[in-house]
């Protein structure tokens, strides 16, 4: 994956991440054009970049659940379609990467083109909702503050911005209490990993749903962070049924992201699937 190809891909993170946690509080004007020329432009695609490193990676954090589910889902694939298998883990993603990565073939860009899918359909899946309720915030309320408007004084305009930052903030949290395959807790509080599914198919379903169960619960902040949009969104909306940007910002913004994460959970179906290929080559040697 080139440099260009992963900046474009940070700045579009960090202009989502702009439009969700600064604009709402642009108070009584308008955006300049003038903001978006010359050394001003860069001034601003660099703060965009640096938030984009951020949020990146806090957008890959909030699906990590979902990503850990599927790659079970494929472990478990495997060992339905290769009864006979004896190895130690039916699905070794990091080795398999690892092996492709030395393919000379067009694999290496296959993979690094669907990785780069999964990323800009991720980071609009997990920051486009707050996004388009930081846009219909600004858009409803604070872009026309002043003396005469006393409700864009309200500070409980603020509290649904200051709580999907706080959810981000959770899921961190969550995700570094998480147990790994060194911790000495609970195995049955611990993820479940590749090289752990059971031999035995009943024994392996059952271990699925439990980490199905495990999935919604570590996503609980992220299915906030979008309950939480979309109210907030639909409520400004409600009260501005006459602007029309208000409406479609709404409704196309919902839809544009929701699309996203279906979007981003396929690819990463596909990547994984493709990844998985790769296991006979290495049965083979």
């Amino acid at each position: 994956m080139n440099t260009a190809q992963v900046s474009i891909e940070l700045i579009l993170a960090g202009i989502l991440a702009l439009c969700a946690f600064v604009l709402p509080f642009w108070k009584g004007q308008g955006i300049n054009p003038e903001l978006l020329q010359s050394e001003a432009l860069i001034g601003f695609l660099g703060l965009a970049y640096l938030l984009g490193v951020v949020f990146d990676k806090l957008a890959d954090t909030m699906l990590t659940p979902a990503e850990h589910f599927l790659r079970i889902k494929q472990g478990a694939k495997f060992l339905d379609d290769h009864k006979t298998f004896k190895g130690k883990d039916p699905f070794p993603q990091n080795d398999l990467e690892f092996s492709l990565k030395k393919a000379k073939d067009g694999r290496l860009e296959w993979m690094n083109s669907l990785k780069s899918r999964i990323r800009t359909s991720r980071e609009l899946a997990v920051l486009g909702l707050p996004a388009v309720m930081g846009l219909t915030i600004y858009e409803g309320v604070t872009r026309t503050c002043g003396p005469n408007r006393p409700a864009c004084a309200a500070w409980w305009i603020y509290l649904p911005v200051v709580l999907n930052l706080l959810l981000f903030i959770a899921m961190i949290w969550l995700e570094s209490r998480t147990s790994d395959e060194d911790s000495l807790g609970n195995k049955n509080q611990a993820k479940i990993k590749t090289n752990q599914l059971s031999r035995d198919k009943e024994a392996r379903e059952t271990q699925l749903q439990q980490t199905k169960r495990q999935t919604h619960i570590a996503s609980i902040p992220y299915y906030l962070l979008l309950a939480n949009s979309v109210i907030t969104t639909g409520i400004i909306a409600l009260f501005n049924l006459n602007n029309q940007i208000i409406i479609l910002l709404a409704v196309g913004g919902t839809i544009i992201s929701l699309l996203a994460l279906w979007s981003c959970l396929r690819i990463t179906r596909t990547y994984l699937k493709f990844v998985a290929r790769e296991m006979s080559s290495m049965l083979k040697k």
